[in-house]
C-alpha cells in the first residue's frame, strides 16, 4: 500500500490531501488546488494540514501549532457557514415555511439546513478539536 501527500503550492505549501492506494500516484483535479503529489510511504504521521517545506530535495512536514489549528478551523467554520447563507439566499425555504406555502421536502431540507449550521457550529465541541475534524456534510 502507498501513501502520498497532495502538497498544495498556492502560497506556503501545506498537505491538501493525503491518500492510501495500491495504484500508483493520483491524478490531479484540474479544479483543485495547484499542487503536487509526494509519495510519504512509510510515514504514517503527515496528516492534512501539516506543513511542507521542500529543502535540499527533500520535502518534510510538519504539525500546524495548537494556535494555527484553532485558526485553520474556525477559518473552515466560517467558510462553511458563509457557504450555507449564500444557499440559503437563492433558495428561501425559511420565508416559505413561515408563509405557509412550502412543501414537505422544503421542509424537510430546511430543517437539514439547520442542523448541517448547528453541526457546524458545534465542531468545537469534538473531542479532537482542534486538529481531528468530523465535518458535516451539507444537505445542498
Amino acid at each position: 500500500m502507498n501513501r502520498y501527500a497532495f502538497v498544495n503550492l498556492s502560497g506556503r505549501p501545506s498537505v491538501f490531501k493525503v491518500v492510501e492506494t495500491d495504484q500508483g500516484v493520483p491524478d490531479i483535479d484540474p479544479n483543485g488546488p495547484w499542487g503536487v503529489w509526494v509519495d510519504i510511504t512509510g510515514n504514517t504521521d503527515v496528516q492534512e494540514g501539516w506543513h511542507a517545506d521542500l529543502i535540499n530535495d527533500v520535502w518534510t512536514f510538519t504539525p500546524l501549532t495548537e494556535q494555527e489549528a484553532l485558526d485553520k478551523a474556525r477559518g473552515r467554520m466560517q467558510e462553511l457557514l458563509e457557504k450555507a447563507g449564500r444557499w440559503l439566499m437563492f433558495n428561501p425555504l425559511q420565508y416559505k415555511a413561515d408563509i405557509g406555502v412550502a412543501s414537505t421536502a422544503e421542509q424537510t431540507l430546511l430543517v437539514a439546513f439547520k442542523e448541517y449550521c448547528i453541526a457546524v457550529s458545534e465542531v468545537i465541541n469534538q473531542s479532537g478539536y482542534p486538529r481531528t475534524i468530523n465535518w458535516p456534510v451539507a444537505p445542498f
